[in-house]
């Protein structure tokens, strides 16, 4: 190929490799080393995909129509969700309701071909065939024509919009550790109660037969103060989330060295004795209900344009949460008026209110991060008495099944407020709350900053594709050198 822009059929560039899936009857096709993807594991904005929520054998592969991509070839949906794209990370099957995308070589490389495939989605799906939905078959790829520069050009080209890609890539990879550490931490204090098993052991207090598996592996670490997550926030890895180090005196002080026993806890909150549970001696065994304003919302009549016409108040659905990087909601993809405000009982929620879906599907969580008002599809839980925000969202996601099996229903499950605020919840003493409460407000906050410097980036992006793509030389210009690998 030349150096100018050449026009081919995508089909002639490209190499189409098919999908499967292994027999279910046969167990031993299933839960093997090999990642198998569906749609719903790369249906996102993020180029790369590493994970697979099911993986499959080498028998499994062996025995079905499943194919294996390597590192860096493309996988796109062809059937329902039409059009979600992803270069694999490592070897993976995937099933048959995609397709494996490998350049040809000479004609592309396939980091170009994700940009190039990614900015012609619009045509795959005018052509996509099928009664019952939408389907890319074959033939869809004979139809798709592409411009193609030489090969340095889209080396240049990749170069640019995969500094921008990686540095997103990265902002999501810190926000899981980050809500990693918050997670570990709050297990370790409040579930678990390691500070507390440990000044216990150091005092010579008695420890339940209950918590004793627990305060042998807390003594078998030779450091009984072990029990704050250490964090590298520009590493981005989740082993961080579990390496530990001393806990300092003046927190550590924070905890009792004893343990009571209630019988007003409920399985989720406290371990289990033979006529009660144990908790920290001097914490309150109580409900969520009678801990945080447990309030739901509304929808304003649609076919009224003065609730929605040029409204500027955040309002909110569960689908807001449903494409979340991570457990902030800094935006909202409506907004109501004041006049639609007045429709809603529950008004406007503070910053900080703990949203979770209580609906198709119970259990998505976030932070609100802009005063917002919400629709019937929630629970929102307005932290403003001892509980801080912080300790209430993690409470909830560490209690989620068993909120889920407090949901009923028979179209779709729910969980009622009634049912919500009946659940167990530990009160800890002032000390731990405030001290994780700032902690993990950092984390929070970090992961606030994250967000906003991705939408940022995913603008810069989704700008600079289009001008690249048709040939726009002087983009070619574009500095991304401020762009490092430590995202600064």
């Amino acid at each position: 190929m030349g150096s100018e822009w050449q026009e081919f059929r995508l089909s002639d560039a490209v190499h189409l490799i098919g999908g499967g899936t292994p027999k279910r009857s046969h167990p031993e096709y299933w839960g093997g080393p090999i990642p198998w993807l569906s749609v719903k594991d790369f249906n996102n904005d993020f180029r790369h995909v590493e994970f697979s929520e099911e993986s499959i054998t080498e028998l499994g592969l062996a025995k079905s129509s499943a194919n294996i991509l390597t590192e860096g070839q493309l996988v796109i949906s062809a059937r329902g969700t039409v059009g979600a794209l992803a270069q694999v990370s490592n070897r993976m099957a995937f099933n048959q309701s995609c397709y494996g995308i490998d350049a040809r070589t000479g004609y592309a490389i396939n980091d170009f071909l994700y940009y190039l495939i990614k900015y012609s989605i619009a045509n795959f799906r005018q052509i996509t065939h099928g009664a019952v939905f939408d389907t890319i078959t074959r033939e869809t790829f004979d139809h798709i024509l592409i411009q193609l520069p030489s090969l340095p050009v889209q080396k240049a080209i990749t170069h640019i919009l995969g500094s921008l890609d990686d540095k997103i890539e990265l902002n999501r990879k810190m926000n899981e550790t980050l809500e990693a550490m918050a997670q570990a931490l709050f297990k370790s204090w409040f579930v678990d109660f390691d500070p507390v098993i440990d000044n216990a052991l150091a005092a010579g207090n008695p420890i339940p037969d209950d918590l004793a598996e627990r305060a042998a592996m807390r003594e078998a670490l030779g450091d009984l103060s072990a029990c704050l997550p250490e964090h590298n926030s520009q590493s981005g890895d989740h082993a961080q989330a579990g390496k530990l180090k001393s806990l300092p005196e003046h927190i550590r002080s924070l905890f009792p060295a004893e343990f009571q026993l209630t019988d007003e806890m409920g399985p989720t909150c406290a371990k289990q004795g033979a006529a009660g549970r144990w908790i920290p001696k001097g914490w309150k065994a109580s409900a969520i209900g009678n801990e945080v304003d447990c309030v739901g919302g509304a929808t304003p009549s649609t076919k009224k344009a003065e609730f929605w016409d040029d409204g500027d108040i955040h309002w909110t659905t569960p689908k807001d949460l449903s494409h979340l990087d991570a457990r902030i909601l800094p935006n909202t993809d409506r907004k109501i008026t004041e006049s639609g405000l007045k429709k809603i009982s529950s008004g406007l929620l503070p910053v900080d209110t703990v949203l979770m879906s209580s609906r198709a599907p119970v259990g998505y969580l976030a932070l609100a991060k802009i005063p917002v008002a919400v629709n019937q599809g929630y629970i929102a839980m307005k932290c403003n008495k001892r509980l801080t925000s912080e300790y209430v969202i993690q409470w909830a996601s560490s209690v989620m099944d068993d909120i889920k099996q407090r949901a009923g229903g028979t179209t779709f499950a729910e969980i009622s407020k009634k049912n919500f605020r009946s659940i167990p919840i530990i009160v800890p003493g002032k000390g731990p709350m405030e001290v994780y409460s700032k902690k993990v407000q950092s984390f929070y906050d970090k992961t606030t900053g994250n967000l906003k410097e991705t939408v940022q980036l995913k603008v810069i992006r989704d700008s600079l594709l289009p001008r690249l793509l048709s040939g726009d030389r002087r983009v070619l210009d574009f500095d991304v050198t401020h762009i490092d690998n430590r995202g600064e």
